[in-house]
């Protein structure tokens, strides 16, 4: 047993793996743990990690720390932080029109689809399950919404700031301001 990742987690590893296999796969409570399939122990070592005791009548379960993540919004965020920024270094101080402003969106498209990437691949590693949400907002596909089931609140916490930073405007040090930069030099 990996003492190290135990002290991460918050919980044992064995309790991990158990709820990765004993969690709910379908149905309105998709993501919790029946509590018949837990010892007393356990239900109190997940209560200190966070979830919450549901005690229904016909299924008590023990629901999980989750978050929705809208991809969509997130994306807009990022692109609206990234060009405040652009049109701040940019020498006009203002922004393009016409093919530059074209190819500046697309990088940004592309940067920003890197950035979904990588968060997505962080939020799996810290979560057990998730699903998409069949309630998508007006305009945006269904697929838009994903809901995260964590093992633990902190690790929860620590996915959702690495959401915050995800949003952020690239580094001033990126190859991204790079290509940039390259566009000012080109007229339209």
């Amino acid at each position: 047993m990996d003492h190290g990742q135990n002290l991460e987690l918050g919980l044992d590893q064995d309790l991990k793996e158990r709820i990765a296999n004993i969690a709910i796969k379908k149905g309105p409570l998709f993501g919790a743990v029946p509590q018949s399939s837990l010892t007393t122990d356990e239900m109190m070592q997940l209560a200190r990690v966070g979830w919450v005791r549901r005690d229904y009548h016909d299924a008590p379960v023990m629901v999980a720390p989750q978050s929705t993540i809208d991809w969509e919004t997130l994306r807009t965020r990022h692109r609206d932080r990234t060009l405040h920024v652009v049109s701040h270094k940019l020498p006009e101080g203002a922004p393009w029109v016409g093919t530059r402003q074209a190819i500046l969106e697309e990088l940004v498209a592309s940067t920003w689809e890197q950035q979904e990437d990588e968060l997505r691949t962080l939020l799996h590693a810290f979560c057990y399950a998730s699903m998409w949400n069949q309630e998508g907002t007006e305009g945006q596909a269904i697929e838009s919404q994903e809901t995260f089931f964590f093992y633990t609140e902190r690790m929860r916490n620590t996915a959702l700031k690495a959401t915050g930073y995800a949003v952020e405007a690239p580094e001033a040090n990126d190859q991204f301001w790079e290509m940039v930069n390259s566009l000012s030099d080109v007229p339209d």
